[in-house]
């Protein structure tokens, strides 16, 4: 079984998460940002796309999205 929380910041996701987990056998949890974060340390930067490499329409969106704010 697999179940996902999602919601804003602050909502009580991590301890719902951890009361899952303790209630539940043989269970774990799994924060892809951990992974994230651990990729970014191992992944080479000649192999990894940075942002700081945006392709045209990147840059597009992201003036779109300055100037909206």
């Amino acid at each position: 079984m697999i179940i996902m929380i999602n919601g804003p910041f602050g909502v009580g996701k991590t301890t719902t998460a951890y009361k899952l987990l303790n209630s539940l056998d043989n269970s774990m949890i799994f924060d892809p940002e951990e992974v994230g974060f651990m990729l970014r340390n191992i992944i080479t930067k000649d192999i990894r796309h940075d942002d700081e490499k945006k392709d045209d329409s990147r840059i597009g969106y992201d003036r779109v999205n300055k100037k909206d704010l």
